[in-house]
Parts: C-alpha cells; sequence; structure tokens
C-alpha cells in the first residue's frame, strides 16, 4: 500500500498550474492581434446595453420606449461618437507628429532657463537630460497608438454586431443547458447581476472619462494650447490607466504650453488647472458615481498595467484595468471565489451578491 505524499501533489498543482499560466499568457500574446479588438469589442458591446438599459427607463415616468428603439439609439450615439473621433484623429494627429520635431526642438532651448531658474548645485547639462526625455517620442507614441486603436475600428464593429447578434439566444441556450429550475433561476439572477455591475462599471467609466476630455480640451482651449481637441481625446483614453496615465494627462500638455509660450508660468497654469480638474473626478466625480463596490487594490492595479502592458504593450496598459474590473466583478459573485474578490479590493468591503441596481 502506498501512501500519497500531500507536498508532493501540492507541488505538482502549482507546477501545473504555472504552466497553464505561461501557456495563456504566451497565447495571449501572441494573438494580440484577434485579442486586443475582441476585448474592445466586448466592453463596447457592454457600453451598448448600458445605453440601451438607460434609455428603456421610463421618461418622465410616462413614456417608455421599445427595446429596439433604445437600442438603435444607442448605437446612434455610439456612431457619432466614433465619426467625431475619427474627425479629430485625421485632422490632428497627422499634424501632431510632424511637429513633435519642433517642439522637441523647442524643448532643448527651454531645458537651460529651468536648470538656471531651480539654480541647481550640480546642474545636469542638456545632453543629459534629453537621454531621459524624449518629448518628440513621446507624442509620437500616442498618436500612433490612437491612430492604430482607430485602425481596428471596422474589425471590432464586425466583432459588436456578432455579439449583438449572438445576445438574442442566451436566454435560449441557458434553457436548454439547464434542466433544474432552481439551478437555472440560481444561475439566471447571477448572470444578470455580472450583468448590471459591468454595464455599470464600463458606462459610469466613460462617461467619467468624457468629462474628463471635456474638461481637458476647456481647459487647453482657454489658453490656447495648441492641439486642444488631441490632448482632450488623449485625456479620455489615459484616464482608464491609473496613476501613470494622470500623470501623462498633466504633464505633457503642460510641458507644451510651457515650449510653445517659452514660459515657466504658462506651463504651471495649465498645470495647476489641469490638476484641479483631476483632483475634482478622482476624488469627487468618479467615487460618487462608482461608489464602494469596485475599490480596487493599487498593488493589483500597479501588477495590472506591469502585466498586461508586457502582454499587449501600450494597448494592453489602457485595457488592463477594465479587464481587472470585469474579473473582480465575476468573482464576487460566486461564494466560491468571493475571498479572491475581496483580496483584489482596496478596503476588503464589496458588495454581497445578488445586490446590483436595478
Amino acid at each position: 500500500m502506498t501512501i500519497k505524499n500531500p507536498i508532493s501533489g501540492v507541488a505538482s498543482s502549482f507546477s501545473l498550474g504555472f504552466i497553464v499560466l505561461c501557456l495563456i499568457v504566451y497565447i495571449l500574446h501572441v494573438a494580440a492581434a484577434i485579442m486586443i479588438p475582441f476585448v474592445i469589442a466586448v466592453f463596447v458591446w457592454y457600453l451598448i446595453n448600458a445605453l440601451a438599459r438607460a434609455l428603456s427607463r421610463p421618461i418622465f415616468r410616462v413614456i417608455l420606449l421599445p427595446r429596439w428603439l433604445c437600442f438603435a439609439l444607442a448605437l446612434l450615439f455610439l456612431g457619432s461618437i466614433v465619426w467625431f473621433i475619427f474627425e479629430i484623429v485625421s485632422n490632428n494627429i497627422a499634424q501632431v507628429i510632424r511637429a513633435a520635431p519642433v517642439y522637441q526642438q523647442n524643448f532643448e532651448r527651454v531645458v537651460p532657463k529651468l536648470v538656471s531658474l531651480f539654480r541647481l548645485e550640480h546642474a545636469p547639462t542638456v545632453r543629459d537630460l534629453l537621454q531621459y526625455i524624449d518629448l518628440g517620442a513621446t507624442i509620437t507614441i500616442l498618436a500612433k497608438t490612437f491612430t492604430g486603436f482607430a485602425g481596428k475600428t471596422l474589425i471590432v464593429t464586425f466583432y459588436v454586431f456578432f455579439l449583438l447578434y449572438e445576445q438574442r439566444f442566451f436566454d435560449r441556450k441557458i434553457i436548454e443547458m439547464i434542466e433544474d429550475q432552481k439551478k437555472e433561476d440560481r444561475i439566471r439572477a447571477i448572470l444578470k447581476n455580472i450583468d448590471i455591475k459591468i454595464q455599470g462599471y464600463i458606462g459610469v467609466k466613460s462617461f467619467v472619462s468624457a468629462v474628463d476630455s471635456v474638461l481637458t480640451y476647456t481647459i487647453l482651449s482657454f489658453f490656447h494650447v495648441d492641439f486642444a481637441g488631441f490632448w482632450g481625446l488623449m485625456a479620455f483614453f489615459l484616464h482608464f490607466i491609473p496613476y501613470a496615465g494622470s500623470f501623462v494627462a498633466l504633464t505633457l500638455p503642460s510641458t507644451i504650453a510651457m515650449i510653445q509660450y517659452g514660459d515657466f508660468s504658462a506651463g504651471l497654469m495649465v498645470l495647476a488647472s489641469l490638476g484641479a480638474s483631476h483632483i475634482f473626478i478622482g476624488h469627487v466625480l468618479d467615487p460618487f458615481l462608482m461608489g464602494s463596490n469596485l475599490n480596487l487594490s493599487p498593488i493589483f492595479i500597479i501588477s495590472s498595467l506591469a502585466m498586461w502592458g508586457l502582454i499587449w504593450g501600450v494597448p494592453g496598459m489602457f485595457l488592463a484595468i477594465p479587464i481587472l474590473a470585469m474579473i473582480a466583478i465575476v468573482l464576487s459573485q460566486f461564494p466560491e471565489t468571493r475571498p479572491l474578490a475581496i483580496l483584489l479590493s482596496k478596503t476588503g468591503v464589496i458588495d454581497p451578491p445578488g445586490k446590483a441596481e436595478k
């Protein structure tokens, strides 16, 4: 009679899990061209459902729009937004890329003024600073990233329409898959709760990002900073990247303003104005709308940014936190995985399973 060693069993499980994890990461990296548009399509699909659900609520408690009209209006609204983004992309990004070397040259002339202004004892030379700060390359990378997103629009659109088409058959599939009525009702309740929470997260996050974008555009237009539309569009996407995204959204337009006017105080005023808007959005508007049901832990946010950035590059960093939020929402709805959702949270307090907005 042989006695199984529990330690070897645990070691085998960890080894197998590590191999599976490495295989998943490798597949995600190799299949990035397919997976990135699909993940974006899932977010857009949820956003369409969130808009349609918001439109389906009675207007003035009297008028109730039919379901098909709600989806048509949601699609029309998102189509208008995509067209608006394309207009900004086509009108601004090519100019921004062409102007990036000029800004870099202007930046090189401003650096000595900054060094003398702060009166540093061991002042670094301009060449030393430019080894670490390449403004033109940074702007060009961001512009090309947005151009890449726009180039995938057709693929994303196909995915979205297929998801909307498949959505009609979800109910029938559940009926055919599960024969026990009690089990079916429980699964329906869990799926509905997950659906509502993810729709709520994507809807609120998109709305807050849009507010951030409008405020950024308004502030930069007030100070007559070049390419205010481009920086406003960039603020929308950068809002999905915590910490690093806010840093870039604050410092790049402020640096551009400083270089454009050749005056340190101009950049400082723009920085202060953008900082005030970010404080309002990050500490007032976002927590008020999002509530405490999605308080993700900073360490997992940073880890998620690093992991998805490694797998998918810059697009992965934009998608990292929405993916982490969706995982946390799904894990919180099952008793077996709820401890993992609590571990992912910032305060350890999450909504109980079954609680969702109506």
